[in-house]
Order: structure tokens, then sequence, then C-alpha cells
């Protein structure tokens, strides 16, 4: 491992990540006129990866390191349609982890007003992409993720959210079993 694992001196735990301002655009609306449910699951994978590079498990993880996060449960939740033109941000925050596992919330919200339009909560499991198994984070780098989910699960939730994914107790794969097959990069 050559990454340091510690969180930029600019980032505090308690900070929920927020992506920069994103504009709907007019091919991202359905026959309804408003976004399509695709394209909210794809801004959280797209913007949500980008996200995780402050918490060190980006594409900078992933390249150097050659692990990465593949999903394996997600619950959207789809509260407020979105029209084109309108101007948004996605927030991340860790809901908790463990040796191989992080659950995360993220957030689709109205830049103009901070309403949240839609959650998805994300179950990811930390994969060694040589060999394509489940693998633990190495020890500094749990330490830092279990720290920065105490943390940010504490914080409130959105109005209105209820947990939907929890982490529940890993039971040991059965003989032959501990790959990652069919699930996708983190988001």
């Amino acid at each position: 491992m050559t990454q340091d694992h510690a969180l930029p001196p600019d980032i505090l735990p308690s900070d929920i990540l927020l992506s920069g301002v994103h504009t709907v655009d007019e091919s991202w609306i359905d026959l309804y006129g408003h976004m399509n449910m695709v394209r909210y699951v794809a801004l959280f994978d797209e913007i949500g990866y980008a996200l995780m590079e402050q918490w060190g498990l980006g594409e900078t993880y992933t390249r150097d390191e050659g692990f990465g996060l593949f999903v394996v449960d997600v619950a959207v939740h789809y509260r407020r349609e979105l029209r084109a033109g309108t101007p948004l941000q996605v927030a991340l925050r860790l809901l908790d982890a463990d040796d191989k596992r992080l659950l995360s919330l993220l957030e689709i919200r109205r830049a103009d007003d901070g309403t949240v339009a839609a959650t998805m909560e994300q179950l990811s499991i930390h994969v060694d992409l040589g060999t394509r198994k489940v693998t633990p984070f190495p020890p500094a780098l749990a330490e830092r993720l279990r720290a920065l989910a105490a943390v940010q699960s504490a914080l409130p939730l959105p109005p209105r959210h209820r947990r939907r994914l929890h982490l529940a107790p890993n039971p040991s794969p059965a003989p032959g079993e501990g790959g990652a097959e069919g699930a996708s990069r983190t988001g």
C-alpha cells in the first residue's frame, strides 16, 4: 500500500461531501417532462464515485492500489421531480463501515433551495481487482472509515428519510464463494 489513508486536512469527519453544481440537461428528460429515474442513479454513481476520491477511495485508489468498491445493494427513494435546467448537487456521507463493507447515503439536492430530490443508500464491498474477490480494507483505512462513519451516522438525516439498509453481521462465505461477480463500481 502506497497511499496515506488519512483524511485530507481540509476535510473534517463531520463534513458531508458535496459536489459542485450540475444542471439537469434536456437529454435527461423523459416522456413525462421530468428527469428520468435512470439519470438519478447515474448521477449518484458518477458523482458519488468522484466524491469518494476525497475519502481516498476513488479513481486514484483503484488505479494505484488495485482495489475498488463494488455496489451490491441500493435503496433509492425518489422524492421530488427535477426538470430541465434545474441546478443540483450530490451529497455523500458514510453511515456504516466494517473491515470489508461501506454503507453510504447519497442525496440529490436542488442547488437553488437545498431540497432533497432523491436519496440512495448504497452498500459496497471492497474488492481486490486482481483476484475479483472481496478483501479487507488495509487496517489504517478500515479504522479511518469506521471513525468517519461513527461521526457521520450521528448527523441528522434528510427530512423524512428512513434508513432501509444496514450492515448485518457478515457470515463466512461457503467454500468456493467470495467472488464479486455481478457487482458494479460504486458511485
